[in-house]
C-alpha cells in the first residue's frame, strides 16, 4: 500500500515539484514529510465534533489521573478506555506527543458507568495509609462531593454548612489533589490521621477514594467537636492545625478559622 501511494505521489510531484524537489530531498523523504504535516493538521479537527461534545456535554464527569514519568497520552487513553483525541481536546492538549509528569488529566465519562478505571489501593495490608499514592487517587465532580458532604454531615449529626465550609477551605471540593505535606483529597486528610481514624472506628476506609475520604473527614470534625465542647473556633482551628497544637498553644491560624466561619455563616 505504501509503495502504491508513493508511486502516485511521484507522478504528481514529478510534474509539479520537479525543479525544486530533486535538488532538495528524495521522493520518499518528501512524501513522508508532507504526509506527516497533513496528518498533524487533520488529526484533531477530524475528531473535533466528538471531542467538542465530550467537552461541552453536561452529562460527562471527570476522573482525574496524574501523569507519571514514562506515561504516554496513548497509554493513558487506552487504560481509561477514552479516545486519545477526545482526551487531548478535553484537556486542551495541542500536541498529543507532549505531556508532562505531575500534570492532572481529566478522563471524561458520561456518569453511567460506560468507562471503568482501576485504581491501586491506598491502604497497605497492615492497615496503614500510603503517602502520595497518586495511583490510588480518585477523581470527583462538584455535585458528587456536595452530595456526599451533606450525607456524611447528616450521618454524624453535624451542620452541613460547617463541613462544606471546611471542605471548600481545605481542597476547593477537589478529590484529585495531594498537598505538599501529604494531605489527601477533598478534606485533606493526612495519611497518619486517616490511619488513626480507621483504628478508632474499626474500619478500613481509603482516603484516596472520594466517599471514604469525606466520611472520614466528617467523622474527624465530629470527634473534634466533642473534644473541644463544640467551641466552633477551636474545632475549626484543630481541623487545620491539629488538636494537640490548639490544646497546648491556642488558636494560631485565624485567617483559616475566619474564612470557614464566614463560609459556614457562623461568624
Amino acid at each position: 500500500m505504501f509503495h502504491q501511494l508513493l508511486q502516485a505521489f511521484d507522478s504528481v510531484t514529478d510534474m509539479v515539484l520537479r525543479p525544486w524537489k530533486r535538488g532538495f530531498m528524495s521522493r520518499r523523504t518528501l512524501f513522508i514529510f508532507i504526509a506527516t504535516l497533513v496528518v498533524s493538521f487533520i488529526q484533531i479537527p477530524f475528531y473535533q465534533q466528538e471531542a467538542y461534545a465530550a467537552e461541552q456535554n453536561v452529562n460527562y464527569h471527570c476522573t482525574y489521573y496524574t501523569i507519571r514519568p514514562g506515561d504516554t497520552l496513548g497509554a493513558i487513553a487506552a487504560r481509561g478506555h477514552v479516545n486519545i483525541l477526545t482526551l487531548a481536546r478535553v484537556n486542551h492538549i495541542a500536541n498529543i506527543n507532549l505531556i508532562f509528569a505531575a500534570q492532572s488529566l481529566c478522563l471524561p465519562h458520561n456518569g453511567r458507568g460506560s468507562r471503568s478505571v482501576r485504581y491501586s489501593p491506598g491502604i497497605l495490608s497492615n492497615g496503614s495509609v500510603r503517602w502520595y499514592a497518586y495511583d490510588a487517587l480518585e477523581g470527583s465532580n462538584y455535585y458528587q462531593v456536595d452530595t456526599l458532604l451533606r450525607r456524611a454531615a447528616a450521618f454524624y449529626g453535624l451542620s452541613p454548612n460547617l463541613v462544606i465550609a471546611i471542605a471548600r477551605q481545605e481542597s476547593g471540593f477537589r478529590q484529585h489533589v495531594i498537598a505538599q505535606d501529604g494531605g489527601i483529597g477533598v478534606m485533606q486528610l493526612m495519611p497518619s490521621t486517616a490511619s488513626w481514624i480507621n483504628t478508632m472506628t474499626g474500619t478500613e476506609r481509603d482516603p484516596y477514594k472520594v466517599r471514604d475520604n469525606i466520611f472520614m473527614g466528617v467523622f474527624y470534625v465530629r470527634m473534634l467537636g466533642d473534644t473541644f465542647h463544640w467551641d466552633a473556633v477551636k474545632l475549626i482551628s484543630a481541623y487545620n492545625e491539629g488538636p494537640w497544637a490548639v490544646a497546648h498553644q491556642g488558636v494560631k491560624n485565624w485567617n483559616y478559622v475566619n474564612n470557614v466561619l464566614g463560609m459556614a455563616n457562623l461568624a
